[in-house]
């Protein structure tokens, strides 16, 4: 299994390949999310890359991308769309915690390989190659493997904010890094 990190659209996996890798990773117990819901996050992936100052890491494995974290830094004044507004809406006053974070859109592992630890370490890269010194992500507030991971790191309870795909509010999440990830 090979890894690969970047900070611009160089080199990074393709939104097809995102969509195929969250597809999968996403179609059994316990998320059972439908395709379109992969495709929304190709979407964003592609969004995400064109701002400029995203970060990503990957894995393949066979060429095949396996695993993918992905996300951008994160200031309120630059966040003007629907679902940011929404966010701060719903977190009231625990919005302020996500101000000059980095936010996390999307760490997805394919089936074949989950339990293996390749979670915990894109995080880890993701979180370094940013730099961050604070981070957050919004997961379901329900127990999943994601949750127990993000638990087992330190992830703390921010508050929630819109509903993931099961139409129940998401729960986001923070972390707080001892120091500054070298970038």
């Amino acid at each position: 299994m090979s890894r690969s990190a970047g900070r611009a659209a160089d080199g990074a996996p393709t939104p097809d390949e995102v969509e195929d890798l969250y597809a999968a990773a996403t179609q059994g117990p316990p998320l059972c999310e439908p395709r379109t819901q992969a495709a929304a996050y190709a979407s964003v992936f592609s969004y995400v890359l064109a701002r400029g100052d995203a970060a990503w890491v990957a894995a393949r494995s066979d060429g095949a991308l396996v695993g993918i974290a992905y996300g951008h830094p994160w200031e309120w004044a630059h966040q003007t769309d629907e679902w940011s507004a929404e966010l701060k809406e719903r977190l009231g006053a625990a919005a302020h915690r996500l101000e000059d974070s980095f936010a996390v859109y999307l760490l997805a592992v394919h089936p074949t390989v989950q339990r293996a630890g390749l979670g915990r370490v894109l995080l880890e890269d993701l979180l370094a190659t940013a730099g961050a010194r604070r981070a957050w992500l919004q997961t379901r507030d329900e127990e999943t493997p994601a949750r127990a991971l993000y638990r087992a790191g330190g992830w703390t309870e921010v508050g929630h904010g819109p509903d993931a795909p099961n139409g129940r509010p998401g729960l986001v999440l923070g972390l707080r890094l001892r120091e500054a990830a070298p970038r």
